[in-house]
């Protein structure tokens, strides 16, 4: 079946969404004083880390095998290239939809608790998947269903598990620990196809779905366990449309986080093909059977981790970015030497390398999101990028299984194969910014005083001013900076933001920022960066007066309440 349900299992998103190598273009310099990791098994002599790693891999093995089973009933049912494709739209919509809002309750509660139930939404899932199957009422539409049904569950759970790794092990072995989840995806993605299809041959297809529900237990027994110190909160979590909106200006004005979505929905819409239509590239070969299509996904995984194994020296030869381009535009090729290979000879080794170049793309897309976006909106970024690159795969894949229908499987699949190259090209020369990792830490900044007045705190404009003295010969690199001052406080919550000149005094410069209201005010004071802090210092360095920049603070009237008194005299005035 496609790949998107094998994602609604969180550990597949785990390793394959998130970083396997926690490096990109630009390699920050270790802090003084900062222990080195000890190895890339250090992270399995934590306990906690170490049992939800190998009930992952449970879990991950029972998933893959489901895979094929879900896949070859849908196809062997004589299911149309429209029916065989939208599997992958019910295992991609949820994650479209909903990632958003879950990455919220993930940035803001405990993430235990948000995987726990999502671990239980997908259990019950596979339940009523299993249950139809033993029934014998498992047709093309009920079984869509329950793929939708189980993806609902992975929406809840992939926010909360890509950005919980820290909170699992001590921080210096958090790069580690993302590569082992790596290696967990690809080894279940290499064994568990070959597994579902031995399965079928041997057994009814009920008993590989049996497989996959019992798999879930471990997995949630092993987060049962997990107790974990949350990190404490001043401020009150953020509601859903207020963590939205927060997120959305975030991504708007943050570089790291606009091209990994663009660049990955146009990858994920490309790249679909391989997931929608490969059950039907088994099918029509001489001989093809379930066991062949297992095979098939089987080298793809094969594929991807001698990929995770070559991806850190690629990067270091050529850079994230290129190693994103260079891996779809061989994908490219790949797809078209599937399509056409016409023999197993030529078809399996394509898809070893297809595998690579799909865990070498998604690894460095991951990897930026994951290094250079600051933890107090990490969750709805790495959800953000998700959503790109699932509508990306939902939408490609609804496409290529209509064109498939009306053309044919290879017609299609060529098709695919040029759109990639082309947009490989379109995008070879955006790059992501090459940004010191470090300087994503949250800063303790300084902290506004109580107000006197009493206003409400949660609604009602709050304007903040600042006015620096800024002489001639600075103007040129005050301008210059105003930019990124500009996305600074954009991005991390203001609603508008100005820079004007006084027109009496030419060395008067005045920043303006409104925010929605206080409580987001203090929401932007805990979001400073290390980056953030050090630009902010860079401005004021150009600030020529004896006192430092003038802050002033003012508050809309609309948020102050008024007696009946004050009320009534401003009426007489």
């Amino acid at each position: 079946m496609p790949a998107t349900i094998t994602l609604a299992r969180q550990g597949c998103n785990a390793g394959m969404l998130q970083s396997t190598t926690p490096q990109v273009d630009a390699k920050p310099e270790e802090p003084a004083g900062q222990p080195r990791e000890s190895g890339i098994l250090a992270p399995l002599r934590v306990a906690v880390f170490r049992n939800i790693w190998f009930a992952n891999l449970a879990g991950n093995l029972g998933t893959w095998a489901q895979s094929v089973a879900v896949a070859w009933v849908i196809t062997a049912g004589h299911a149309g290239p429209v029916q065989v494709a939208m599997v992958q739209v019910a295992s991609a919509a949820p994650l479209v939809l909903l990632s958003i809002a879950t990455g919220v309750l993930a940035d803001n509660y405990d993430k235990r608790k948000i995987m726990l139930a999502g671990q239980v939404v997908e259990m019950t899932g596979a339940v009523f998947l299993t249950a139809l199957a033993f029934i014998g009422r498992l047709d093309p539409t009920l079984l869509i269903l329950a793929v939708l049904w189980i993806s609902l569950g992975s929406a809840i759970t992939v926010p909360a598990w890509q950005s919980a790794v820290g909170e699992q092990v001590p921080h210096e072995m958090v790069g580690s620990a993302v590569l082992l989840n790596g290696v967990n995806y690809n080894v279940a993605r290499a064994v568990g196809p070959a597994l579902g299809g031995v399965m079928l041959s041997v057994l009814a297809p009920s008993w590989v779905f049996l497989l996959n529900t019992f798999s879930y237990v471990g997995l949630l027994f092993a987060l049962w366990q997990w107790r974990h110190v949350l990190p404490e909160r001043r401020l009150p979590p953020e509601g859903i449309r207020e963590g939205m909106v927060a997120a959305l200006r975030f991504t708007w004005n943050s570089t790291v986080t606009r091209l990994a979505m663009l660049r990955s929905f146009m990858f994920g819409f490309t790249a679909s093909v391989i997931w929608a239509l490969l059950p039907l590239v088994a099918r029509e070969h001489p001989g093809g059977d379930a066991a062949l299509y297992g095979y098939m996904l089987g080298t793809l995984g094969v594929g991807a981790i001698i990929g995770s194994v070559l991806v850190p020296r690629l990067r270091g030869a050529i850079g994230s970015s290129r190693l994103i381009s260079v891996a779809a535009g061989t994908l490219s090729v790949m797809v078209a030497l599937v399509a056409y290979g016409r023999t197993l000879e030529v078809m399996m080794p394509a898809l070893g390398v297809a595998g690579a170049c799909w865990i070498a793309a998604l690894t460095e897309y991951n990897s930026n999101v994951q290094l250079l976006v600051p933890s107090w909106v990490k969750a709805r970024a790495l959800a953000l990028y998700q959503t790109a690159l699932f509508a990306g795969l939902a939408s490609g894949s609804f496409l290529w299984g209509h064109l498939a229908a009306s053309m044919s499987v290879s017609g299609a699949m060529l098709s695919s194969a040029i759109v990639m190259a082309i947009t490989t090209m379109l995008a070879y020369h955006s790059q992501f910014p090459q940004l010191d990792a470090a300087a994503m830490k949250l800063v303790m900044w300084n902290r506004t005083h109580a107000p006197e007045l009493v206003f409400n705190h949660e609604q009602g404009d709050v304007a903040m001013s600042i006015e620096y003295h800024i002489p001639a010969e600075r103007v040129g690199q005050f301008v210059a900076l105003a930019d990124s001052l500009r996305r600074l406080r954009l991005r991390n919550g203001g609603r508008y933001w100005g820079m004007f000149r006084d027109l009496r005094d030419e060395r008067v410069w005045r920043e303006v920022l409104l925010v929605e209201n206080w409580l987001q005010h203090l929401r932007m004071l805990d979001r400073m960066t290390l980056a953030d802090k050090a630009l902010i210092e860079q401005v004021r360095a150009l600030h020529d007066g004896e006192e430092p920049p003038r802050i002033t603070l003012s508050v809309t009237y609309q948020s102050i309440r008024y007696d009946d008194d004050r009320r009534d005299a401003g009426a007489d005035v």
